[in-house]
Parts: structure tokens; sequence; C-alpha cells
């Protein structure tokens, strides 16, 4: 079927209702997705590259509404000029991921450490559901919570509850100047305890990362450029470790070399919710059947597969825990312990009652 690409939101509700009763696949950018294996699904694709633009930027009120095809690297170059960043350090921007994207993936950098992950910076959003109904939730303004907070429920759904077409975020002023320590242990677990001395440290992080297959401690501060070489020597005494201080183009290289893009290249990539408390173990056994790495201080173990994913289903089931494919060719498909959630299914049915989006 030819793709639907939509201009406005008006043109999307239409391309939605239009396209009834076939079912239909979402797709933005095609950092996650592979863009030809949707076009070659038996379903209506809708192609939101051609709804994009500015729709209100306010610096003053650190709020940007945005149409959801626009790349988030022109969302990123639009506050620069204002000072101001995404400070969940959004994944996959380079390779052209879109706002829409980004939202229904879930998916938070390095900076969710500190400000949270994208859930906590969407303040509203307008959606198409499956009869092609505008369904509007949340605002512009920070302080706003009437009705249902379908804007949140949309974050990572993958595209399964509707078609994503507006989004309001706020922002953040970018800190003066940031730092990066770069410490490597001799195996997995003398990098992950140093990893937890300094998580349990008093030093005020803005990112805790721990990659499995080089046993390397990434841990970045921000803030005045006058208290980093203080801090970064209490964060290098706290790590317990040899560790380089890095910072300017330096610290960009190292910081890109750990996206998630970059790590993952062709592999599914699968994340997985975990506890600090649980995260070894489950590393080490997961680590027998691909390459892993912890963020978000731990409390997110990510996993690089190639090939079959039924042993990593199998392992995530041992230790009775989940994971989603969030990029590649089974994106959208759970492994391991079940997460069927009565209410979730409910807030699907509500918005997609004939389960038109796949």
């Amino acid at each position: 079927m030819t793709p639907l690409a939509p201009q406005s939101l008006s043109d999307l509700a239409e391309a939605v209702a239009a396209s009834a009763p076939a079912p239909v696949i979402v797709t933005g950018g095609g950092s996650k997705r592979p863009r030809g294996l949707a076009e070659a699904a038996p379903a209506h694709v809708v192609d939101t590259r051609r709804l994009s633009g500015l729709v209100a930027y306010d610096p003053a009120e650190c709020v940007v509404t945005v149409l959801a095809g626009t790349p988030v690297a022109d969302v990123a170059e639009t506050l620069a000029v204002h000072g101001q960043y995404l400070p969940w350090d959004p994944p996959f921007v380079a390779e052209g991921a879109t706002v829409g994207g980004m939202v229904a993936s879930g998916l938070s950098g390095p900076g969710r450490y500190r400000y949270g992950g994208v859930r906590d910076f969407v303040i509203g959003a307008r959606v198409v559901d499956g009869r092609g109904r505008v369904i509007a939730s949340g605002g512009q303004v920070v302080k706003n919570a009437a009705g249902f907070l379908t804007h949140h429920a949309i974050v990572g759904s993958a595209g399964r509850l509707g078609v994503i077409g507006e989004v309001s975020i706020k922002v953040f002023p970018r800190p003066d100047a940031t730092c990066t320590l770069v410490a490597r242990g001799a195996a997995a677990a003398e990098a992950w305890a140093a990893h937890e001395r300094l998580r349990q440290s008093t030093l005020d992080l803005d990112a805790l990362e721990l990659d499995g297959d080089t046993s390397t401690v990434i841990a970045r501060l921000a803030g005045a450029s006058d208290a980093l070489p203080a801090r970064a020597a209490r964060a290098a005494r706290a790590l317990g470790l040899d560790a380089e201080i890095i910072s300017g183009a330096d610290e960009a290289t190292a910081w890109g070399a750990q996206s998630l893009a970059r790590w993952s290249q062709a592999a599914a990539l699968v994340k997985v919710p975990c506890a600090p408390s649980r995260l070894m173990p489950l590393a080490e056994a997961c680590g027998r059947v691909g390459r892993w790495r912890a963020s978000v201080g731990g409390a997110v173990l990510y996993l690089a597969i190639e090939g079959d994913l039924a042993p990593v289903d199998a392992v995530l089931t041992a230790h009775r825990a989940g994971g989603a494919v969030v990029c590649g060719d089974a994106m959208g498909r759970w492994l391991g312990a079940d997460a069927t959630s009565v209410f979730g299914d409910r807030v699907r049915h509500t918005l997609d009652p004939d389960l038109r989006f796949r």
C-alpha cells in the first residue's frame, strides 16, 4: 500500500479515518525500526516525516511544542540558540530520530540519571486514535494536570495507542560546563563495585553508566565551571579506580561512542528495567547470550542481541525479569516475564477499539 504522508494534524486524522478498517503502522525517521519492514507490511503506513515544524516556543517558559515528524536534531538546534536543551539526552538524534519516535519509543539517554526520562518532560500531546479522532491531553504549560494523562500513556507505546501528531515538552537551561570521568576495571565485578561507590556517594552526578563489554564506568558532572575540578577529584576518589577526566571534544567523543545507536548497531536492542541490587546477576546471565550495558545508575539494563531472541527470552524469564525490543526488526516485542496489564489493555481498547495499530 502507498504510504500515507500527512502534512497537518487534520490531514493525519482524515488519513487514519479513511484507511479504516485496515491495520496501521506508524513510521518516522526510521532510526529504530527499519523503514523497509514497515513499508512491506500488509497495512497502511503512516509516514510522519512531512508532519514537521515548530508550533510554539517560549524560551522564558521553557516549553516547546512541535509536530511529531520534526527531527529531534532540529529541536535541539532551536533550543541551543537560547541556551536550552533536552536534558535526558535523547538517543538516535544523529540517526534522524523524530520527536514522535522519541516519545513512542520511550528511550532516554544518560541524562535520565539526574533529570528523569522523556515521560517526565512531555506535558501535552495531540494524538489521533484508531477511529481518526484527535485526542488532546495536557497542554503547553507545566502546571496542567486535568484529565487522564494520555500524553504519558503514549510514551513507550511503540505506536500501538495511536498516531502522535503534536507534542509539548518542557526544556531546561544548558549547564555552564561539564566533565566526564572514565575508569576501567579489571573485570565487570570490579567496575560494578566502583559504580556503586560512586552512585551511593553524595556527589551530584549528571550521568552514570557502565559498559559491560569493557568493564568501564562513565560518569558525568555538570554545573559551574570553576567548581568542576574539585567535584571531579572527589568523584575520582569515590570511584577507587584510576580515572581519566575529560571535557570538550574528547568528552563529546566518549559519549558519542557510548550512544545506543552506535553501541547496538545491527543488533536487536532490548531494554530491561531493573533494580541496582539485582543488576549484576542478571547482567552476568545475559552476558552469555549477548552484550550488555547498565544505564541510569543501574536502573536499566540494555542488551544487544545478534540473531535469535529465544535465548535472552529464556534468561529473562528464569530471572523473573522482562524487557522490550526497542530497536530492530522485532521492535515492540516483549521478552521474559509476562507483563500483561489489565489497565493497559483497557487504555489500548479505548484509544484503538478495532486494534488497528500494529
